[in-house]
């Protein structure tokens, strides 16, 4: 599709009223129209979600047709079924990855799902049309435990690495399923890494919010752990790196880029600084957990403790936590602040954390299943449900569907996972029929429907240190966003019955082997713009994005609103910059990989 190219003269208020106008008219169509998919015109003014520690009866509801926007009705919010794996031909189901896995793109225009057979999924968010599976037919495929991780800032791009991981981190157009190599590590590892054959997170990491920095496990080709490494993709260097033996579970950047986290049952969760140079330790366990943001962008690890007296559901924030050197034997325990407990009377609960709303820092996820009632047959508040709870002592909590799980294999599991504004939560459920017949549901807020907004960025880095090997220098604090970078019913009384979690520990049963069928950089730049410059081409950008039908996303439309002061001639326009800163398939699950 061809779109004409608009040339626009900078020339004071007459450039700027034509441009107000013109955005003027065409955003606030495309928003509102665009803002909540299938649920745009659900919520009326107003609207403000359940909020508290409430257990009401399950209502009775049979199993929605894909696409049917309907008000969940225990909590009134809008939810949609998002897939149907048997009519488009998905086996067995069509389920989000993890909670720790952000599903959503950059501007929640697509989503990503995967099959039993190990194939990933793009689908439309907006329309739920299944788009394609995802991946080139040759050559670096991408199935399985891949790790796909969408860019933070391009809707059309995601990272991935070779299944259970290569010794590169490609980059994948999903509008065409172009493949390219985003960084290599081959040679970049100290001699202890030269047999490192699978570089990756184990499957449950992510890299930094702003997709900069990127921890992972470096292990052989028997999947023996060899060290760990942090490397900066913008720069396209090792940050740091250490040899080690003791093999985690799974292994993450913080979302700051501040700490690198392994996560293991016999030393830990650890906070590691990028350099290696330090260590805090966050818990004496590993257990489901993920990284988010703080409201003032702290690094915070939010997890559940199920060796603590109450089974506490808590976090800590990393960056708070005193540390100790790297080389030291042990680390003291991190302080925490408790959400709440899940032992009572008798009563406990599996769950999974998101902590990936990155644009609404200070909030997290959860999503509860096997959930056991306490001694006296009562269900406890957090009975298998999907939740948003604020990240303080004493948080707000609320409560936004019930998972309508009934039980069933690893795959039944709820994994509920939030979108980066929190508008959009998707969870897997089999709808009350115990089994693996499991598709994906979406639920939708409204972006104002809980408090808070863009985390307050750290100062600017230094400039950065020439590249190192193993350690040294300290890593640069998180970048704001935006930075001048340039870088390539019927009620019922109980609730369903449902198994109790598998262990105290929460692990989870992941099938060792699906017997599938197995498949056969440059530098990054940094270019200063000028401020004005910079301006003029993200409008023509999102001007472009919505001539082309995409949506624009709310921080997009926050940015562009106060446009009608460019009309304002030799004051709107300096004042308006000033403001913005301006500035195969699956061909087997791993049996080494321990229980997610």
């Amino acid at each position: 599709m061809t779109h004409t190219r608009l040339r626009l003269p900078l020339s004071g208020s007459l450039f700027a009223l034509g441009l107000s106008a013109l955005i003027l008219a065409i955003i606030p169509t495309a928003a509102s129209a665009q803002s909540l998919g299938l649920c745009n015109s659900f919520y009326s003014s107003g609207y403000t979600l359940t909020e508290g520690k409430v257990n009401p009866p399950l209502v009775a509801m049979s199993k929605p047709a894909k696409g049917a926007v309907f008000e969940e009705p225990n909590f009134g919010t809008c939810m949609v079924r998002a897939t149907d794996h048997a009519k488009e031909g998905l086996p067995s189901f069509a389920r989000n990855d993890y909670s720790r896995r952000q599903a959503f793109n950059a501007n929640n225009t697509y989503f990503i799902v995967y099959a039993l057979n190990g194939a990933w999924h793009l689908y439309n968010a907006n329309t739920l049309a299944h788009v394609r599976q995802l991946g080139p037919a040759s050559g670096q495929r991408m199935a399985g435990d891949a790790e796909p991780q969408w860019h933070p800032t391009d809707p059309n791009i995601l990272y991935y690495v070779p299944t259970n991981g290569g010794t590169k981190l490609l980059k994948l157009d999903v509008r065409n399923n172009a493949s390219s190599v985003a960084a290599d590590f081959a040679g970049k590892l100290p001699s202890w890494g030269s047999a490192a054959r699978h570089i990756w997170t184990k499957s449950e990491g992510s890299p930094s919010a702003d997709g900069r920095y990127w921890g992972f496990q470096v292990e052989n080709n028997n999947f023996g752990l060899l060290g760990y490494m942090v490397w900066d993709l913008q720069q396209n260097r090792l940050v740091g790196s250490m040899q080690s033996s003791s093999r985690p579970d799974h292994s993450s950047m913080s979302a700051s880029g501040r700490w690198f986290i392994t996560s293991s049952d016999s030393t830990g969760t650890l906070a590691w600084s990028p350099d290696f140079k330090t260590k805090k330790k966050l818990l004496n366990k590993s257990e489901h957990s993920d990284l988010a943001l703080g409201p003032n962008g702290e690094d915070y690890f939010v997890s559940i403790d199920y060796q603590s007296n109450a089974g506490d559901v808590f976090f800590v924030d990393i960056d708070a936590c005193p540390g100790v050197p790297a080389s030291a034997s042990n680390a003291p325990l991190c302080p925490r602040t408790v959400l709440f407990p899940t032992y009572s009377n008798g009563s406990a609960t599996a769950l999974h954390v998101s902590g990936k709303g990155m644009n609404k820092p200070g909030w997290a996820v959860i999503s509860t299943y096997g959930t056991s009632a306490s001694r006296n047959g009562a269900w406890p508040w957090y009975t298998n449900k999907i939740f948003a709870v604020e990240l303080k002592a004493n948080p707000r909590v609320y409560p936004l569907a019930y998972t309508r799980n009934a039980g069933g294999s690893y795959w039944a599991e709820p994994h509920a996972s939030v979108s980066r504004d929190f508008t959009r939560i998707i969870v897997n459920s089999n709808w009350g029929a115990r089994g693996d017949d499991i598709d994906a549901y979406i639920i939708h807020i409204p972006a104002t429907a809980l408090p808070g907004g863009a985390a307050t960025p750290p100062p600017p880095p230094p400039p950065p240190s020439p590249p190192h090997m193993t350690t040294g220098g300290v890593l640069p604090p998180l970048e704001a966003p935006g930075n001048n970078v340039a870088a390539s019913g019927q009620a019922n009384a109980s609730l369903p019955a449902i198994t109790g979690p598998a262990s105290d520990s929460g692990a989870d049963a992941r099938p060792s082997s699906t017997g599938g069928k197995a498949f056969d950089n440059h530098r990054a730049r940094i270019a200063i713009t000028p401020p004005a410059v910079l301006f003029l081409r993200r409008s023509l950008s999102f001007l472009r994005s919505v001539q082309a039908g995409m949506p624009l996303d709310a921080g997009s439309a926050a940015y562009l609103a106060p446009l009608p002061l460019l009309v304002m001639p030799g004051i709107g326009w300096p004042l308006h910059l000033n403001r913005i800163g301006l500035s195969t398939l699956r061909s087997s699950f791993d049996s080494r990989r321990q229980p997610d």
